[in-house]
C-alpha cells in the first residue's frame, strides 16, 4: 500500500471523527431530538459489530485498508458490512492491493466527483471469499479495473449504480 498512514495519523483521524460525533449528539440533545440520538448510537454500535467481524477474518492488510479508506479517500463515503465468518489469509495482500489500485485509479478518474457512496460487503462464497463493492454517485463511464494475480473481478453497471465483485477461490 503506497499511501499508508501512521498509527498517530489514524488516531488523530479517529479522535476527530469521535469529537464530531459527540458534537452531533450534543446538538441533537439540545434540540430535544432524542430519537435521533438513539439512532446515532444504534448506528455506531452496529458499526462496531461490523469492525469486530472484520478483525475476526484475520486479514490484516485488507482490514487496515478498509479501516483507513475513509481518511485516505475522503471523496468516497464507505459503508462496511462483514457477513463472512472466515477470511482468506493467503489472498489478504492481493485483496488489499486490488482495493488500493482501484480506488487510486477511481480517484484520478472521478476528480470532479465527490460524495461517491461505496457499500462494501465481505462474504464467503462456495470455496472462496469475496468483497462486493456497490458504488453510487457520479462515476466515470469506463472504470479501470486493476488486474492482480489470483483475484477475479466481475462488474455490473446499471443506470443508478455500479457493482463490482472482487473474489478469490481457495487454493488446492
Amino acid at each position: 500500500m503506497d499511501n499508508s498512514i501512521t498509527v498517530a495519523q489514524a488516531l488523530r483521524h479517529a479522535r476527530h471523527d469521535f469529537l464530531n460525533e459527540l458534537q452531533l449528539i450534543q446538538m441533537k440533545l439540545d434540540l430535544g431530538r432524542g430519537q435521533d440520538v438513539k439512532s446515532i448510537i444504534r448506528s455506531r454500535a452496529e458499526a462496531a459489530v461490523q469492525l469486530n467481524r472484520l478483525t475476526a477474518l484475520k486479514m490484516p492488510a485488507t482490514e487496515n485498508w478498509l479501516l483507513t479508506a475513509e481518511w485516505r479517500f475522503p471523496e468516497f463515503r464507505f459503508h462496511l458490512e462483514c457477513l463472512a465468518e472466515a477470511g482468506m489469509a493467503t489472498k489478504d495482500a492481493a485483496f488489499a492491493d486490488w482495493l488500493e489500485q482501484f480506488f487510486n485509479s477511481l480517484k484520478k478518474q472521478a476528480e470532479l466527483a465527490s460524495d461517491i457512496i461505496c457499500r462494501t460487503t465481505l462474504k464467503e462464497h462456495q470455496s472462496g471469499f469475496q468483497i462486493g463493492l456497490e458504488l453510487d454517485g457520479n462515476l466515470p463511464d469506463a472504470l479501470e479495473l486493476p488486474e492482480v494475480p489470483g483475484i477475479l473481478i466481475q462488474k455490473d453497471i446499471a443506470a443508478d449504480n455500479t457493482k463490482i465483485i472482487v473474489s478469490a477461490k481457495m487454493e488446492g
